[in-house]
């Protein structure tokens, strides 16, 4: 038996159904990313502000680690030992290293004691000092939608601005532990609270 080609009416069906196939799937993988990238944002601003309180209650300077190449952040804890100290992965019941989901992305990570935006390296961190301090830290992510995020942290309370966008936020160069002052022209990151993103 002849074996039939595909008539052009069977190839326009196929086409079409492709398309609307196509047309469906699109929008919900955004709407995937989007989730994401705001649940990533959620439990980012929760391990600064465990941050922020660990290092008053314990009287132990943190560092929140980043790793922009894979996605992942953790907290570390200063270990001394004699006149000397080292910083180790600090776990606990309450936190633990995070990896972000599959299409979320840390583009950079700003900091006083970094002359430029880190994009890569093993030595990207946030410090959090028993005095009840932070490093006025900016974290840029991304889904891969295109959708963006700047979130500054509030060196006196630990709080997080989370503004809607890529806001190019420029550190002024202050001694570490002290506090700084931010400003990005003609944009300025706000005084308190939650911009851009339901976190609750």
């Amino acid at each position: 038996m002849r074996n039939r080609g595909f008539t052009l009416l069977e190839m326009m069906v196929v086409i079409i159904i492709i398309g609307t196939i196509a047309a469906i799937a699109v929008p919900r993988m955004n709407d995937i990313f989007e989730v994401n990238l705001k649940s990533s944002i959620r439990r980012m601003i929760g391990m600064i502000q465990f941050a922020f309180n660990e290092s008053v209650i314990k009287q132990t300077p943190l560092r929140l680690n980043f790793s922009p190449e894979t996605g992942e952040y953790w907290l570390s804890a200063m270990l001394s030992s004699g006149d000397t100290g080292q910083f180790v992965e600090y776990v606990t019941d309450v936190v633990k290293p995070q990896q972000l989901p599959e299409g979320v992305l840390i583009n950079d990570v700003v900091t006083p004691h970094d002359s430029e935006k880190r994009t890569d390296g093993d030595d990207i961190f946030i410090g959090f000092f028993p005095t009840g301090f932070v490093e006025r830290g900016v974290i840029h992510l991304s889904s891969r939608d295109g959708r963006q995020f700047t979130l500054v942290i509030e060196p006196l309370t630990g709080k997080v601005n989370v503004l809607d966008g890529y806001i190019d936020i420029v550190q002024d160069a202050t001694p570490t532990g002290e506090s700084g002052s931010t400003t990005t022209g003609s944009t300025s990151a706000p005084s308190g609270g939650y911009v851009g993103v339901t976190v609750h």
